[in-house]
């Protein structure tokens, strides 16, 4: 089975770049990409180690793939989801669904942002 991981880029409240890895419902972060990763693959299980993972990295950049909009509001409610999960709150079914949506459209994004790096890579190979 496939697990997906995602790494998110967030600021703290002395606006200090972090990462944030997410996996379903476990999520750890650390100063890189690399750290959240780690202490994400700490948390996890000997059977969900064994899965094969894709890992997608959310640079927060706006293209004509998913725009500036969408990339702050995707970010906003991430903050709230996880500050509803620190502290017992609650996070409604209407902003669970708004995040799950804006986290598809960039999943969507994100695999037609591969697919051409993809053609671009085997154009460049084929000359």
């Amino acid at each position: 089975m496939l697990q997906t991981i995602g790494i998110f880029q967030e600021s703290d409240k002395r606006n200090k770049r972090k990462y944030r890895a997410v996996k379903g419902q476990q999520q750890a972060e650390g100063k890189t990409p690399g750290q959240a990763l780690d202490s994400l693959e700490k948390l996890m299980t000997s059977e969900q180690k064994d899965a094969s993972s894709l890992i997608v990295l959310q640079r927060f950049q706006p293209d004509a793939l998913f725009s500036q909009a969408q990339i702050e509001q995707l970010q906003m409610l991430m903050t709230q989801f996880q500050n509803a999960i620190q502290s017992d709150d609650s996070f409604s079914p209407e902003e669970r669904a708004e995040l799950e949506e804006l986290i598809e459209a960039e999943w969507i994004a994100a695999i037609a942002r591969g697919a051409t790096i993809v053609a671009q890579t085997s154009q460049t190979e084929t000359k």
